[in-house]
């Protein structure tokens, strides 16, 4: 990746698809022999919580929490009248962070993801934690889509 994705610091600013965002934690998550990175990003127009997950392949994800918790994991689902099927699953393990966060050290999360049956780039994403469930709702992004902000240009 042409720009420093895997380094954005707390409170800094970004623009993914002309929207402004502030990154306010960083989790680096491990599984097996690859990793990847979540910021937990505030939208700035509207105090919104996403996320944005960050790949070694380059597929960058940006979610946005939902406050529906009344999902069960299963192989397809209809969710919001949508047709999704499971693309991917496993456990992640947290290796660091920085900023707010709940989580800690070697805690684990077993997550979901499903792709939309009629648009592949649109993602629900389920996390188990050990004391909740989150869902979130997302979209697959090119890193064309991402400004990162100096501190001169917020």
């Amino acid at each position: 990746m042409k720009k420093d994705i895997f380094n954005l610091e707390q409170d800094q600013f970004i623009i993914i698809e002309k929207i402004k965002y502030k990154i306010l934690n960083k989790v680096k998550f491990t599984e097996k022999s690859s990793y990847w990175i979540e910021y937990k990003m505030q939208k700035v127009d509207d105090n919104y919580i996403y996320y944005l997950n960050v790949e070694l392949s380059s597929k960058l994800t940006i979610y946005k929490v939902l406050q529906e918790k009344n999902v069960s994991v299963k192989m397809n689902m209809i969710f919001e009248g949508e047709e999704y099927e499971l693309f991917e699953k496993g456990i992640g393990k947290v290796e660091t962070y920085y900023g707010m966060t709940d989580v800690g050290i070697k805690e684990e999360v077993n997550y979901y993801e499903y792709t939309n049956k009629i648009n592949q780039n649109k993602i629900l994403s389920i996390e188990k934690w050990k004391n909740e469930t989150e869902v979130s709702i997302g979209k697959i992004i090119k890193i064309s889509d991402i400004k990162i902000l100096k501190e001169f240009d917020v």
